[in-house]
Parts: structure tokens; C-alpha cells; sequence
């Protein structure tokens, strides 16, 4: 159980996009998130998070 358990979380981690024009705004939005806050280490899933929601939220709009 524990070997399923592991592969369901490895794919949570991953990023919903790969490539594309979606994909893209949200690593422009999170850039700029990532140098509005200053540009620190270790958040970088948070930020990417964080502006995979606001891209997609302005997309349904």
C-alpha cells in the first residue's frame, strides 16, 4: 500500500501544465510573484501554486 500511496503523492507534486500557452502564463505570474516578494528561496511551489490558481481563475473570468 505504501508503494501506491507514494506514487499518487509523486504525481501531486508535479505541475498541472507542461507546455503550452497556459503553461507559460503561469510561469510569467509566478515569476513576477516570485520578484514581488522579494525573490526568496524555498518557496517556489507555494509561488508556482499560487499563481497556477490566479492564472486559471482569470482564464474562467
Amino acid at each position: 500500500m505504501a508503494k501506491n500511496t507514494s506514487k499518487v503523492l509523486s504525481k501531486q507534486a508535479e505541475p498541472a501544465c507542461t507546455s503550452g500557452a497556459l503553461c507559460e502564463e503561469i510561469q510569467k505570474k509566478a515569476y513576477y510573484i516570485w520578484e514581488a516578494e522579494g525573490k526568496p528561496s524555498g518557496k517556489d511551489w507555494d509561488i508556482w501554486l499560487r499563481a497556477e490558481k490566479e492564472v486559471c481563475a482569470a482564464v474562467k473570468k
